[in-house]
């Protein structure tokens, strides 16, 4: 709430004051890059990622999720072949262990398919596309963090794009078991 004197509105929190002062100092600012050109970023959407660490919603166990806050996501966990999903080489172990595991149950719904109907599941069965999506994205994803120096912080955005459903025929892009399909 806020006091009113004349037309002037007074904030009753000083917290609300602060808030808002610095939220509208930052967006007034122009926002230069290390070379000295202008980020071409919104700078709503750059207020929200400085913000990121507030928002426990966008951290992800794998990276985070730089889908803008007024935005939502349906797509529940199928983050990596995300163009707004952001990972960093801190994230590399959980990639992998996450990779490892989901080939594991590729493997083992595998078996127990052929175990019941006599054949493996066909690549073309919705679930085994999906996982092969899954899979391809973070090899991918993978590939690009093992890349930047061991020390490194560079934030990687949307390396696992290419594995999705519909570019298994890009360049780099491999099946769920590590193999060109270039």
């Amino acid at each position: 709430m806020a006091e009113a004197f004349g037309q002037f509105q007074y904030p009753t929190s000083p917290l609300a004051t602060l808030a808002s002062t610095a939220e509208r100092e930052f967006l007034a600012l122009a926002k230069i890059g290390r070379d000295g050109r202008e980020i071409g970023m919104d700078r709503r959407d750059m207020l929200d990622l400085v913000q990121l660490d507030r928002r426990t919603d966008r951290i992800l166990p794998n990276g985070y999720c730089l889908l803008p806050p007024t935005r939502s996501c349906d797509k529940g966990n199928a983050c990596h072949g995300c163009d707004h999903f952001a990972t960093d080489r801190t994230f590399l172990p959980d990639i992998q262990r996450q990779l490892a595991e989901t080939q594991s149950l590729v493997a083992t719904r595998q078996t127990r398919h052929t175990e019941r109907y006599g054949e493996p599941m066909s690549r073309t069965n919705v679930w085994i596309e999906q996982r092969d999506a899954e899979i391809r994205s973070m090899q991918l994803e993978i590939v690009a963090l093992e890349a930047q120096p061991a020390d490194s912080t560079t934030v990687v955005r949307g390396a696992g794009v290419l594995g999705r459903t519909g570019y298994q025929g890009a360049a780099g892009a491999s099946d769920s078991k590590g193999a060109s399909l270039s």
